[in-house]
């Protein structure tokens, strides 16, 4: 300060002084640069006057005084209040000092109007006249302001002479005895505008800025310890620097059992050396972790990982647990539990239907061995041999079991099912469906498939209006409930002139925040589903981007459950929302068997082998790579990429249902003996210890596109109908043209005549959706498609005794009974 002072002195009076003066300030002595950049930003002057509260202080200054040419970088939002008994010399030139600052000023004369102005406007900084015989009223002023209920640790100032700093003790210091007062500290009176604009200015950044500053950290801290959502402070050590409330809630810990924990004590995740050399470079790291409570009980729970650095290098690292949703169900350990519960995350259920009773059937469901399963296997029958090993006491039989076993084990083809009682009405139809293509002697020529480029997809869109439907209401009304099971997709395939799959797919791409976990814009998103839908085959009746819709439905409903929140990382729901909407791209509204038989270039591209599946994803990509705008891929690192592209693919190939079997199999060995103690009931430790492991992940990404991708039958009954008499009209379409190309009949059951739709259907739920439909209730605990299933099952069951057999039937009856007449029908 005195070094500033005497630099000021000595630099006043011509214009070369003022020169100079210029110069000292340019180099940092006065109001450079380097003394305010501490505020942060540079704020312009702005007079902010106090006309309006005229009826609560006394204003200094003219509304018309200059600013001081080097406080443009001082906030004009301060309020100040001078406490002065007597106007003075001293008084006048702090009040156009600090109107020079472009801050409020207000005055009072006496305690009743300081206290008064301080409760009506709470001023940051208060200067009280101390001097002289003034000293013992404006202790008492100050005193005042402490008590108030209004006040908010403001800066109070004492006014001081020179030479009450040089008191005659030597040894002691007065400004102390004014702190213990209530004073922040003290102000020699000076006459000198400079000097004072230097003194409130270094008033501000040392004790109002940071003030200011820690309110906002405090209410910020409220925030923070009041989330629902877990959050974890560490250092750069991952030692436990702040915990919210939540923690003990969740972890059963209480926070200050929680500072100086390694985070490491309350986490177990595989991949913490990758999470490590993630954020340590400043990168954000998202992903599943698992929790460890105080009962040694784990919480898989969605963890983002912050890094901040307050220089280069990140000093503190922030956890953020996506646990909202267990903040309300899950009991804390630190309270008697006096009811538990299962961690099961509340569902919406369709009233159409009353569920009791499911819960048991699927206890029963868990325990039940693999060799029920109306289709049986080699690698069943190892199963069932083993297991009747354990149970055999003669050890003769034993040894020859163990040998049927091995000897079953060396054939090649371990999944391939067989019937156990060949001859049902239905067996062709499914055999149709799970047999491996044979060979066939006939060749006809191919069927040529032609499909626009992304590039004229786009240009067409842009022209393409959608009309024919009843108004964008109506369209955004029924997109409110698309994550429940009955969504009427039918009535949005009207509304929107069959472009389901663009309204809804963007719908619940945003809900699972697709555009932001793939870094690129919503935009891009809108555009690939565009290009997606127009290369569906619009003809079909059953195979298009209606079907898509309905497929990319069911799998975002399967993924709201608890089970699949926990087990699913962010990337692995994007790619099985891309992998079902795309998952039947360009059907041909054939089936594979179709196609090899007839000699098409699809069948001679991909040798006979998964020919449609194969297709699906190889133009899935095809399409997203060829064209930037359509590239949601685009902003991802590579071997991210990779990871999305593979997880797509795999999905995309589980559709086959020649491997039907062969998935199911596997799912339900990964999980079936692991189930029945996950809904104990009072139970509340869901052990996921194996569904998280990276190769059971895929089993569980599998089941959901399989289940959802033949879910019709497990839809409220109306919908349900509706499908089955879409797929019959496009197995129908087939058969008449494989006799029309003397091609062998891969489903003679669909032949327009002789073809029972209800017993088709009993036999697809007896062989192919009841065992996979209860296994994956079991897993997700999703009850209504059981509930559904059941219902449709002996409806079709009914109709199939009452004779309603043939297509004109299905369609008489879904007119005549209200309950199976679509809302869109009319149309």
């Amino acid at each position: 300060m005195g070094c500033k002072s005497s630099v000021l002195e000595c630099v006043k009076g011509t214009g070369e002084e003022k020169r100079k003066e210029s110069d000292v300030i340019e180099q940092g002595f006065l109001f450079g640069k380097t003394e305010y950049d501490i505020l942060g930003r540079k704020l312009s002057f702005e007079d902010v006057g106090d006309e309006k509260n005229a009826d609560y202080s006394t204003l200094i200054g003219s509304h018309d005084t200059e600013p001081h040419p080097l406080t443009n970088s001082i906030p004009s939002l301060i309020k100040i209040l001078l406490v002065f008994p007597k106007d003075d010399q001293q008084m006048d030139i702090l009040a156009t000092t600090s109107r020079r600052l472009g801050w409020s000023v207000s005055v009072a004369k006496d305690a009743e109007k300081a206290l008064e102005f301080f409760q009506a406007r709470g001023h940051e900084l208060v200067i009280i006249d101390h001097r002289g015989q003034r000293a013992a009223e404006a202790d008492i002023i100050c005193r005042a302001i402490r008590a108030s209920p209004f006040y908010y640790n403001s800066i109070i100032i004492a006014l001081v002479k020179k030479s009450y700093l040089m008191h005659s003790e030597s040894e002691k210091i007065v400004t102390l005895d004014l702190m213990e007062i209530g004073y922040t500290k003290t102000l020699m009176e000076c006459a000198h505008e400079r000097i004072l604009i230097n003194e409130l200015v270094g008033i501000y950044t040392s004790g109002i800025l940071p003030r200011t500053q820690l309110v906002a950290v405090n209410m910020l801290y409220m925030a923070l310890d009041r989330c629902r959502d877990m959050i974890h402070v560490t250092d750069d050590k991952y030692i436990i620097q702040f915990a919210n409330k939540i923690s003990e809630k969740l972890l059963g810990y209480r926070i200050n059992e929680l500072w100086g924990k390694n985070i490491t004590d309350l986490i177990l995740y595989d991949n913490f050396i990758q999470m490590e050399q993630h954020i340590v470079k400043g990168r954000e790291y998202d992903g599943n972790i698992n929790c460890i409570r105080r009962n040694n009980q784990m919480l898989t729970i969605n963890c983002r990982v912050i890094p901040f650095a307050y220089f280069k290098k990140p000093t503190h690292y922030i956890f953020i647990y996506d646990t909202t949703y267990l903040s309300e169900t899950i009991q804390p350990l630190l309270q008697p539990i006096t009811h538990p519960k299962t961690v099961v995350i509340a569902q919406k259920r369709v009233s159409e239907i009353n569920f009791k009773g499911i819960q048991e059937v699927r206890r029963r469901l868990s325990k039940r061995d693999l060799q029920t399963l109306q289709l049986e296997a080699p690698i069943t029958k190892v199963i069932a041999l083993l297991t009747a090993s354990i149970k055999e006491d003669t050890s003769s039989e034993t040894r020859l079991q163990i040998e049927q076993a091995i000897d079953i084990l060396k054939t090649t083809e371990l999944y391939s099912p067989v019937f156990k009682e060949p001859g049902d009405p239905a067996t062709d139809f499914i055999e149709a469906l799970i047999t491996p293509k044979k060979s066939w002697d006939i060749r006809k020529p191919s069927i040529e498939s032609v499909r626009e480029t992304p590039a004229k997809t786009l240009a067409a869109s842009t022209r393409m209006q959608i009309k024919g439907y009843r108004g964008p209401q109506e369209i955004a009304e029924i997109l409110e409930k698309s994550l429940e099971w009955d969504f009427d997709i039918f009535k949005l395939e009207i509304l929107t002139e069959k472009r389901a799959l663009l309204f809804l797919g963007m719908t619940i791409m945003n809900l699972f925040r697709v555009p932001a976990r793939l870094g690129c814009e919503e935009k891009i998103v809108q555009n690939w589903l565009i290009v997606i839908e127009a290369n569906y085959d619009i003809t079909n009746r059953y195979h298009n981007s209606t079907h898509a819709a309905d497929v990319l439905q069911a799998a975002a409903m399967f993924m709201q459950t608890e089970r699949l929140k926990q087990v699913l990382e962010p990337l692995d729901e994007v790619a099985t929302l891309i992998a079902a909407a795309a998952h039947d791209i360009d059907h041909p509204g054939r089936s594979s068997q179709f196609l090899c038989n007839s000699d098409n270039k699809l069948a001679i591209l991909y040798n006979d082998l998964t020919v449609l599946e194969s297709h699906h994803a190889a133009l899935t990509f095809k399409l997203t790579l060829s064209d930037d705008n359509v590239n949601i891929f685009k902003n991802l690192e590579r071997d991210t990429y990779k990871q999305v592209r593979q997880s797509v693919i795999d999905m995309i190939l589980a559709t086959e249902m020649t491997k039907h079997f062969e998935h199911l199999a596997k799912f339900m060995n990964a999980f079936s003996t692991r189930i029945p103690e996950m809904y104990i009931e009072g139970s509340q430790d869901l052990d996921l210890s194996a569904a998280i492991l990276p190769e059971n992940v895929i089993l569980v990404k599998r089941m959901i596109i399989k289940c959802a991708d033949v879910s019709n039958p497990t839809r409220p009954l109306k919908y349900c109908v509706e499908w089955a008499r879409r797929i019959a009209e496009e197995y129908f379409s087939q058969t008449d043209e494989e006799k029309q190309l003397h091609l062998p009949v891969m489903m003679p059951m669909f032949d327009r005549i002789t073809c029972s739709i209800p017993r088709a259907q009993i036999g697809f739920i007896d062989f192919i959706i009841n065992d996979m439909v209860e296994a994956w209730d079991v897993f997700i605990n999703m009850p209504e498609i059981v509930g559904f299933m059941r219902q449709n099952y002996d409806k079709w069951k009914e109709y199939n005794e009452k004779g309603i057999t043939t297509l004109q039937d299905i369609e008489k009856i879904q007119e005549a009974i209200p309950e199976l007449k679509l809302d869109s029908m009319n149309t």
